[in-house]
């Protein structure tokens, strides 16, 4: 096909107007489905940044997607019909060009590219509705000049467009900042040499108020006799400006505080680490004190790197999750952390330090963490003396106490403070403090003399005790107190006074009795009880656990108080029954019960034995806290309860036919019941009550005799010996007359010895 598209081709091969020969290719259905480049000359070619030699022959999918060839489907047109188009083109670079097209021969179509030019697209640009100013300079050697400008450029300055055209058209370096001008010069002269756009901020002069920072963007449109002609945007970026130089000055006073914090932190002994919390919640050390390094006896580079590892590497291994719960909690409760533990030291000595950790949210949300050591080895190894302190303040800076006690042992002279429920104090001065306690009414009458033998004592000789007494202060009647009492004493070990308080320990007292009364009333019914285990909630551990047999021995085994909960929820069948018990019958949900004051709990469920059986157990818990270790313990028991509704189902089957009545009858306590259903009974009504009732009902003679005889428990029993059922038929009075009744007597439970009687129509 080449040489008869030479006629074509021939006016355009040294053209300087873009120009190609496309051939339109189709599938069987006369679909375009690819263009091929038959001939381009060296314009087209410099346009699309592609040689001519390798455009020629080149398919368009090659090099774009069926979306831009789908752009060009007025081709397919042209080629076969023998019309004309123009369309728009872009190339995959961003170049954009207007297709002018026609048909060369069949099936193949002549373009020729047309560039917008420069002078128009900048003219465009020249509306006022922009929003920045425009305008077009003109740079020669006599100067920089101004053109043509927007209203824009008025509002900016504040100047009218004829007073800008008067005074700033022939020199717009008066127009700016006389320090600004040098190095806008020096930006235009490069932008004129080396032809790139150019981005520059200077100042604008206004009409009234200070210089405006603006951005002035310029590009160059033509060069004609000496002169550079350049099409300029000028943005007023002001504020930017302004706020940008209080952000620097910000950042410097913030580096300058930095500077000295890090010079601060330098200079004090104090053994303290930052530390920065990552997003997956691992700490990462930020700074470290020169003091915490020779503390560990690391170099700070390479404790610093350590830390990074593995920030409690240098705690030992026992001591770690106690710290990092004590750091958890403390984030959680928005408190500081206060917490004990040993570090190891790089030579391998142990160091008892006093950890203080506070957790602080940033505002970027990064969250920190300051925390500083305390070496605490030296009071430690005087544990007597550091507990000694610790009582002293703890009794000088608790307020939580009712009574407090400020006694001078020379002069015998107490000053006593009194706090009530709602906090408010109380102060009066006793003098002859101890002679005052033989009769003073807020003792109980039994505790005044060991009261003031335990004061003499403390007296005598330096020390601390305890003791508890009855008291009443506030005059609602005796309530126990625990005394705690501190010896004060020179440096020659004499005692110049004391210092005590008491406190209420009378719920403390009664918890104290309750749990001895659960722990006691837990031995004893273990023993009859299918499953029992005691467990410490709080420690999540297993006191104590028995079983029926070694089933459930090996159910009740595990290494915590919560494994064992689990293990009796798997030996439950139901699904709904296992997940009501797994919803209450574990740790969490009983301690916030705990908490909210429920101590009791009951489930009725089935209970594998685990050799196919179930029967059905009343899991029954309860929960107290332990007086000693302040931990809460759960008395748990499942009590087989098979027996008791299998009876009461039958009884309540029973009821459901027509009978007078249903009974059941104790026969060891003689008490007798109706099923549910039934009018109730008094308690503890008894069969002999009854029994009397409905035959003083009948009038006197032989068969209210034989009545009487026949409906003893003693001749009932005597019958159920030879037979299984025993049944009286007499007749007897009712509103409607006399009516033949019969009374129907058998063994509900021999072994318990429950008997059921019905009395219905004969």
């Amino acid at each position: 096909m080449a040489k008869p598209l030479d006629k074509f081709t021939k006016p355009f091969q040294g053209s300087r107007i873009p120009f190609l020969l496309l051939e339109v290719v189709t599938n069987g259905s006369g679909d375009m489905v690819d263009l091929v480049c038959r001939f381009a000359n060296d314009a087209a070619a410099s346009l699309l940044g592609t040689p001519a030699a390798e455009l020629k022959g080149r398919r368009f999918l090659w090099d774009y997607t069926p979306r831009h060839l789908a752009a060009l489907a007025p081709l397919h047109t042209v080629a076969f019909s023998g019309s004309s188009a123009s369309l728009p083109f872009e190339t995959a670079a961003g170049s954009a060009f207007t297709l002018t097209c026609y048909q060369v021969m069949y099936g193949v179509v002549g373009c020729v590219l047309d560039v917008p030019s420069e002078t128009e697209s900048a003219a465009g640009l020249m509306a006022d509705d922009l929003p920045g100013a425009v305008a077009t300079l003109e740079l020669s050697r006599e100067g920089l000049r101004c053109l043509s400008f927007n209203r824009r450029l008025c509002q900016l300055t504040g100047w009218s467009r004829r007073e800008l055209l008067d005074r700033f058209s022939q020199d717009v370096s008066a127009l700016v900042v006389k320090e600004d001008w040098p190095p806008l010069l020096q930006a235009l002269l490069d932008a004129q040499r080396e032809g790139h756009p150019m981005d520059h901020d200077l100042r604008l002069k206004r009409r009234e108020g200070p210089p405006l920072w603006v951005n002035l963007r310029a590009e160059r449109l033509q060069n004609s006799g000496g002169a550079t002609v350049f099409y300029a945007m000028l943005l007023d970026i002001d504020l930017s400006r302004r706020t940008q130089a209080r952000l620097e000055e910000a950042q410097t006073q913030l580096t300058s505080a930095q500077d000295q914090v890090d010079a601060l932190l330098g200079t004090l002994p104090a053994a303290f680490a930052l530390f920065r919390l990552q997003a997956d919640g691992t700490p990462e050390p930020v700074y470290l004190s020169g003091r915490l390094a020779e503390l560990l006896g690391y170099p700070p580079p390479e404790l610093l790197k350590r830390l990074r590892a593995d920030p409690l590497c240098r705690v030992v291994p026992a001591d770690r999750e106690g710290l990092m719960s004590a750091l958890l909690q403390a984030r959680v409760n928005g408190r500081p952390c206060r917490q004990m533990c040993r570090l190891r030291t790089r030579s391998g000595q142990v160091l008892w330090a006093a950890v203080e950790a506070v957790w602080q949210p940033r505002a970027d949300g990064e969250t920190r963490l300051y925390l500083c050591c305390t070496d605490m080895t030296r009071e430690q190894e005087t544990a007597e003396e550091l507990r000694l302190r610790t009582r002293l303040c703890d009794l000088l800076l608790d307020r939580s106490h009712i009574v407090s006690l400020d006694y001078d042992t020379a002069a015998d002279v107490a000053h006593v403070e009194t706090y009530d429920a709602g906090g408010h104090r109380s102060t009066r001065r006793v003098e002859h403090y101890l002679q005052s306690l033989e009769d003073s009414p807020a003792i109980h009458p039994e505790d005044r003399r060991r009261l003031a033998t335990a004061l003499r004592r403390a007296s005598a000789r330096p020390g601390a005790g305890t003791l508890e007494y009855r008291g009443n202060y506030s005059g609602q009647g005796w309530r126990w107190y625990r005394a705690s009492l501190v010896s004060l004493f020179d440096s020659k070990g004499n005692v110049y006074g004391l210092l005590g308080k008491a406190e209420d320990v009378s719920d403390r007292q009664a918890a104290k009795r309750r749990f001895a009364e659960l722990g006691s009333r837990f031995k004893a019914q273990a023993k009859t009880a299918l499953a029992a285990a005691r467990l410490d909630l709080s420690a999540d551990r297993i006191l104590d656990s028995r079983g029926a047999d070694r089933y459930l021995v090996g159910v009740l085994f595990g290494n915590s108080a919560d494994a064992c909960l689990r293990h009796l929820r798997d030996n439950i069948p139901d699904p709904d029954q296992r997940a009501e018990f797994d919803r209450r019958f574990r740790p969490t949900p009983l301690l916030e019960d705990f908490s909210q004051g429920n101590a009791h709990h009951g489930f009725e469920h089935r209970f594998s034995l685990g050799d196919g059986r179930t029967v059905w157990v009343r899991s029954m818990l309860e929960l107290a806290e332990d007086p000693e270790s302040r931990h809460v313990e759960a008395f748990y028991r499942a009590v087989d309860v098979s027996a008791q509704r299998q009876r009461s189902r039958l009884a309540e089957a029973l009821a459901l036919r027509d009978y007078d009545f249903v009974l059941t009858v104790d026969v060891f306590s003689g008490v007798c019941c109706l099923p549910d259903g039934q009018s109730a009974l008094p308690p503890s009504t008894t069969y002999r009550a009854l029994a009397a009732r409905y035959v003083r009902q009948q009038a006197p003679g032989p068969l209210r005799a034989r009545l009487r005889r026949a409906i003893r428990l003693d001749t009932i029993q005597s019958a159920l010996e030879d037979s299984p059922v025993y049944t009286f038929t007499f007749p007897l009075e009712t509103e409607d007359g006399p009516r033949a009744k019969q009374l129907r007597c058998s063994w509900l439970d021999q072994e318990d010895g429950v008997l059921l009687i019905t009395l219905a129509d004969a």
